[in-house]
């Protein structure tokens, strides 16, 4: 029906890289800031080696071939309403604590991984 505004889409984009590939860490927050602009719903998942996005000027020194900074990229996720989950044992292996985080990255371990995976579309990167 014209008159009845479409429901925003949910995403969730996983981010398991950080240094090696530049390119590869600012496509999933291009992707994350085109669904907000939209008026989307999105979660940036970070695990594995992505879970470093996750410290304090750690965006700072990625600088992609193709995309804006990581640092652009990161804040304006951060801005548009987006949310990023960190996963705890990965964290945990790459020195990423509650000290170490920046204050907008939440803990997002299994259970609540399933959870808001539930009804998303997903991608991984």
């Amino acid at each position: 029906m014209a008159d009845e505004k479409a429901q925003p889409a949910k995403f969730m984009f996983t981010l398991t890289s950080f240094g090696q590939d530049p390119d590869r860490v600012a496509i999933p927050l291009s992707l994350g800031n085109t669904a907000l602009a939209l008026g989307h719903d999105v979660v940036l998942w970070l695990t594995l080696e992505g879970v470093m996005l996750a410290r304090p000027g750690a965006a700072d020194t990625i600088l992609p071939k193709s995309f804006t900074p990581v640092k652009e990229l990161l804040a304006a996720f951060i801005e548009g309403g987006g949310r990023i989950g960190v996963c705890p044992p990965c964290a945990k292996l790459h020195g990423v604590t509650d000290d170490t985080k920046i204050d907008q990255a939440e803990w997002m371990g299994a259970a609540a991984l399933l959870e808001i995976a539930q009804g998303r579309t997903t991608l991984s990167f």
